[in-house]
C-alpha cells in the first residue's frame, strides 16, 4: 500500500456533507488518511479553517509543535470504520486548501463496504476450506515429504547465498570506480545487512 500520511479532522467540518444517520460513524477529531501531501508519514490537522501540520521533533518530550500550511492544495482523505453493529463502511472527502484556509469540503464516497453477515459468511467460508487443505496437509504423506524437503533446501539457498555474496569493501570499491557511489551516497545502504 505504501506510506500516507494522516490529517485530523473534527467531526464538525464534515457534519455539512453527512447525514445525520451517518454522524455517529466518526470521532470528535476523527483521523484519516491522505495519500496527497508529501506520504513521508506526517500529521496534519484541520483547525479553525486552517491546515496546519505537526513538527517532528524527535521524542524530545517537547510539547506538540503544529506549523501553519499556507499552500494550495487539495487533500483527499479516507478511511475505513466499522459501525456498532458490526458493518464496514468506506468513507472518502475532499476539501480544497487556498493560502492554507479551507475553500471547499465534498464528500467522495461514504458507504458500505461489507456487512457484518457478509464478513460472517466469508469466515465460514475460509474455515470450511482450511478445514479440508489441514486435513490434507496432516494425512498426506507426499505433502509432508516435499514440506520437509522444500525447508531444508531453503535453508541450503539461503546458506549457499550467504557464502557467494560480495564484500562490501570490494562493493564500495567498485561503485566508486564506476561513479555510482558520488551520484548517490546511499547506494550501498541496502547491502550493510547482508
Amino acid at each position: 500500500m505504501g506510506m500516507f500520511d494522516e490529517i485530523i479532522v473534527p467531526k464538525s467540518y464534515l457534519k455539512s456533507l453527512l447525514d445525520k444517520k451517518d454522524e455517529h460513524l466518526f470521532n470528535t477529531s476523527h483521523t484519516f488518511q491522505t495519500k496527497d501531501m508529501r506520504c513521508a508519514m506526517d500529521v496534519y490537522k484541520v483547525y479553525r479553517q486552517r491546515l496546519y501540520k505537526l513538527e517532528k521533533n524527535g521524542f524530545s518530550g517537547k510539547k506538540e509543535n503544529w506549523t501553519s500550511v499556507n499552500d494550495n492544495v487539495d487533500i483527499r482523505f479516507f478511511d475505513s470504520i466499522k459501525d456498532d453493529k458490526g458493518d464496514a463502511w468506506w468513507s472518502e472527502f475532499e476539501f480544497t486548501f487556498k493560502k492554507g484556509r479551507i475553500d471547499t469540503k465534498s464528500k467522495i464516497r461514504l458507504n458500505i463496504t461489507e456487512t457484518k453477515k457478509d464478513r460472517a459468511e466469508i469466515d465460514r467460508m475460509w474455515d470450511t476450506e482450511q478445514e479440508i487443505l489441514d486435513a490434507y496437509r496432516n494425512r498426506s504423506v507426499k505433502y509432508k515429504i516435499f514440506a520437509f524437503l522444500e525447508k531444508r533446501f531453503q535453508k541450503a539457498a539461503n546458506w549457499a547465498r550467504r557464502k557467494h555474496s560480495i564484500p562490501l569493501p570490494i562493493r564500495r570499491e567498485a561503485y566508486e570506480k564506476s561513479g555510482r557511489l558520488k551520484k548517490d551516497p546511499d547506494c550501498l545502504n541496502v547491502y550493510k545487512d547482508v
